[in-house]
């Protein structure tokens, strides 16, 4: 699985507990941000399994006549 980078803000309280927790369990802190990010998405219904395609099905409203034509449209690059 690849990894990305990220920056953000998150409260000063929880992520203090959350490295006493990576230090006390030996368990990297990125890995518990993972893990509670995984049980939040499966909660929520909007977990890997069900793949970002479905997941995101229909956010963006698109007429499908037009979706079509972009497709077949030539490359602009050709490779």
């Amino acid at each position: 699985m690849s990894r990305e980078k990220i920056g953000t803000s998150i409260n000063r309280n929880l992520i203090t507990h959350v490295r006493v927790l990576s230090r006390r369990t030996g368990q990297p802190l990125n890995e518990i941000i993972e893990e509670a990010l995984e049980q939040y998405l499966a909660r929520t219904g909007f977990h890997q399994g069900n793949g970002l395609v479905r997941a995101t099905k229909g956010v963006i409203p698109a007429n499908p006549d037009l979706v079509k034509a972009i497709l077949e449209e030539e490359p602009f690059l050709e490779i």
